[in-house]
């Protein structure tokens, strides 16, 4: 979920973990490292974005101006990091694209007053100092090949949002969808931000190739908030009764059934017992209010501002099976977000001493994790895209996100993933945040490897797709049956297909979609359940979670090769390559490789292979459970496990093996042992690195 960023530094708490036992290595990333070498993967980006033209959509795709597939592999800047001085605006963008990165999602700029936020000291225009940073930034990303993804409202807080105790009413989510005043207040602040010329690229954003999406309310949702909305304000209430009297007016229908109700507070206060035509008449009047504010948006910016990016009104997720129709009938794309075991504060919001994390792997989960939610909102025909995307540190699986993540977003054939976030501060050597990349290093070595993955298409979509045929007018049934679970960040989709038979392992194993084209509900086609490990219809994705403690995520195609989990003491098989890592007190590790130059790895020049395992700060403080660190985040430098292991390729022509430093510079030529038809080398913390290149020369 989009939220304040905390920067979380170092104090005392509980016991002291510095990480200096056997196999343990100081391991620093550099943040700002744009330096040309064996790891650099700036080739995949266009010289300049938008360079041939706007990005457009052709047969539930993205499409770049030549007509051809483009797929979006990026990050997101918050607050004050989107408005770098300008030599690290050059620096930021040099990075990501070395790193692989094909877009910048801008998002809580909304939020505050220059430095942190766009706005002038009294929040009535946009500061032009803070303009000109976000101009030279946008600049700098366009010509290094980066597009920008510009949210409008985000944490804007509107006069009159005065909710501490109702945090889902923060920022006014849920008001604003049907406010008028709010309404009117974020056209004036898109046509004030979307209309500015930026002096470096002589386009207005309205107008700016390199602008190639737009969202228009991060996260919210008015039927997501259906429980709190007896709380409203006297205004706010008074706003809200008006429209539903005038709805009933104008739907006179529900009126005449038996079991209807004109109170809304008793309906919502009194779900649970009221009849299924109270129930839905709620739900219709809350969804055609909420669907009628995204068309109106979406309208405004398409248009009165004539924006050409691609838009979208919020994600799908936010009001369920209503949020997907909303989504088809107001956007031009479908866009998610999901975080794995997000942080939980069980006393104050936000605290940066009272949080806890559950720190297991996804690896292990046999729900299907993250990754299950997005196959379940995804609409037949839009693309999809996951603008929010983290394991937040400091847990000790972050190594298995991008390989994860990227190798299913592939395999459903999914069109961006942005990874949440890249903000500042930059070459401090230590994990600053739950969510930043920067300083954190597993959270940027897997980078170059997800974009082969995802952007250059290693994992190879499936085919046999299945759907759940859901027609618009059977969402209103879906709504007063399974709606009562919706909440600002949950959805009832799951409960939906589950409903007509669904299950976990789809996710895996084929392409999924909700077709609002059918004329009856169910699914597209029975699918059984497997009993033990869940297998891609390719066979390129093998996820054995039968037993949490031994799980393992396998990822084997001709460019690539993944082995995720719990893999120590074992052989692990990937075709012609065998990983045989030692045992371990934590045997737990994420070791990928793959093809820099897109052929098989028999045919290979340049092979990136990452091994790691857990990353932490000098003297990060934890609990006893292993659940917190409070504010003992520790010092510089990040520390990493290094991860003993022996691999073997068969039937492979000659290649040499080195060691690389964080940026990926080399280091050491390791031994590579000749035996038949087989080669073998050793990894491990003798080489102080996470990173080698494999290399025909």
């Amino acid at each position: 979920m989009a939220v304040l960023i905390l920067f979380l530094f170092s104090g005392c708490h509980n016991t002291t973990n510095d990480v200096r036992e056997y196999g343990w290595f100081d391991f620093v990333i550099p943040d700002s490292d744009t330096i040309q070498n064996d790891v650099d993967m700036s080739f995949l980006n266009e010289s300049q974005a938008g360079a041939s033209g706007f990005v457009t959509v052709k047969d539930g795709h993205f499409i770049d101006g030549k007509g051809e597939r483009i797929r979006f592999f990026g990050t997101n800047l918050t607050f004050g990091s989107c408005f770098p001085d300008r030599e690290t605006a050059v620096t930021i963008a040099g990075r990501l694209r070395k790193l692989g990165m094909n877009v910048v999602r801008f998002h809580h700029m909304d939020n505050q007053s220059a430095p942190n936020g766009i706005w002038d000291k009294d929040k009535k225009d946009l500061d032009p100092g803070q303009l000109d940073k976000l101009d030279w930034l946008i600049y700098q990303l366009k010509i290094h090949g980066i597009y920008s993804n510009i949210n409008t409202h985000v944490s804007y807080i509107y006069p009159g949002v005065d909710y501490k105790d109702i945090e889902h009413f923060n920022y006014g989510k849920g008001i604003d969808n049907f406010y008028r005043p709010y309404i009117e207040m974020q056209k004036v602040y898109a046509e004030k931000l979307l209309k500015h010329v930026n002096p470096y690229t002589g386009n207005a954003y309205s107008d700016e190739p390199a602008v190639a999406f737009v969202e228009i309310n991060n996260e919210n949702s008015l039927l997501s908030n259906w429980a709190l909305l007896p709380k409203l304000n006297r205004e706010h209430m008074r706003s809200l009764l008006s429209q539903w009297d005038a709805w009933l007016r104008s739907n006179p229908e529900y009126s005449k059934k038996e079991g209807f109700t004109n109170d809304l507070t008793d309906i919502i206060t009194n779900y649970s017992t009221k009849s299924t035509i109270a129930r839905e008449t709620m739900w219709a009047f809350l969804m055609d209010t909420e669907i009628s504010y995204a068309k109106e948006m979406s309208a405004f910016l398409k248009k009165k501002l004539n924006v050409r990016a691609l838009v979208s009104e919020s994600q799908a997720s936010y009001s369920g099976a209503a949020g997907v129709l909303r989504e088809a009938e107001s956007a031009e794309y479908i866009d998610m977000h999901a975080y794995w075991e997000h942080p939980s504060f069980p006393g104050r919001s936000w605290s940066s001493t009272d949080w806890l994390i559950r720190n297991s792997s996804m690896v292990s989960d046999r729900m299907g994790g993250t990754l299950l939610s997005f196959g379940l909102h995804r609409v037949e025909g839009m693309p999809l895209t996951i603008s929010e995307y983290d394991h937040p540190a400091p847990s000790f699986y972050s190594a298995e996100m991008f390989p994860m993540i990227n190798s299913v977003a592939a395999f459903q054939d999914f069109d961006g993933i942005y990874h949440f976030t890249f903000n500042r501060p930059y070459d401090q050597g230590r994990i600053n945040n739950f969510f930043s990349s920067a300083g954190h290093p597993l959270k940027q070595i897997f980078v170059p490897a997800g974009a082969v993955l995802f952007r250059m298409g290693a994992v190879k979509p499936g085919r046999q797709t299945v759907s759940l045929n859901m027609p618009p007018d059977a969402v209103l049934g879906e709504l007063a049956e399974s709606g009562g679970e919706l909440r600002l960040h949950r959805s009832n989709m799951k409960s939906v297909w589950k409903k007509y038979g669904a299950h976990e392992s789809l996710i895996a194993r084929h392409p999924l979609s909700v077709n609002l084209k059918a004329s009856e509900t169910g699914l597209s086609r029975s699918v059984p359940e497997p009993a033990g490990v869940w297998e891609s219809e390719t066979g390129e994705i093998i996820w054995d979670n039968t037993d949490s403690s031994n799980a393992v995520f396998k990822v084997k195609t001709p460019s690539a090769r993944v082995a995720a989990g719990y893999i120590g003491g074992n052989a692990i098989e990937l075709e012609n390559v065998s990983v045989e890592m030692d045992t371990t007190p934590f045997n737990w590790a994420t070791v990928t490789i793959t093809s820099l130059d897109g052929k098989p790895l028999e045919e290979s020049s340049r092979m990136l292979l990452i091994a790691a395992g857990r990353a932490e700060n000098t003297a990060m403080k934890w609990n006893a459970e292993k659940t917190t660190v409070g504010t003992g985040w520790g010092d510089a430098p990040t520390r990493v496990e290094g991860i003993p292991a022996r691999l073997i390729f068969r039937d492979m022509a000659k290649f040499s093996v080195h060691s690389l430093d964080p940026a990926g510079n080399r280091i050491t030529e390791v031994p590579v042992y000749k035996r038949g038809k087989n080669q073998s080398f050793n990894i491990g913390a003798q080489y102080k690195t996470l990173l080698y290149i494999i290399v025909r020369e």
